[in-house]
């Protein structure tokens, strides 16, 4: 049986549901994720490594909610982590960071232990 042709780093982020968006500020190749309404991924694709990050549209979130910030335009209201993540360009390193950020993302607001 012959074996199933190598797929590139390209289609396996497209498998994970990126899309593409063109090149990088700093070069290489730019990709997004966009995960629901409010989460997007963003990865870097440099040619020896990947660069993940993400970023949470916290105003809207809040907006559609009902709740309010202490800032008149909420739309500049955004959650990203403090560093971006640089991982080797393998697809089960990707997916697996991804999974990573959602874990940490979960968070109870009414959580009497916070």
């Amino acid at each position: 049986m012959p074996e199933p042709p190598d797929t590139s780093f390209d289609d396996d982020l497209e498998q994970l549901g990126f899309r593409l968006q063109g090149a990088s500020r700093r070069g290489g190749t730019m990709w997004t994720l966009t995960f629901n309404r409010f989460l997007q991924f963003v990865l870097h694709d440099y040619g020896d490594a990947a660069v993940l990050t993400w970023s949470v549209a916290l105003g809207d979130y809040f907006e559609e909610r009902g709740w309010r910030l202490g800032v008149t335009d909420t739309s500049t209201a955004e959650l990203y982590p403090e560093h971006d993540v640089r991982l080797p360009r393998d697809a089960s390193t990707v997916r697996g960071e991804v999974t990573r950020v959602l874990a940490t993302l979960r968070l109870d607001l009414g959580d009497p232990a916070l």
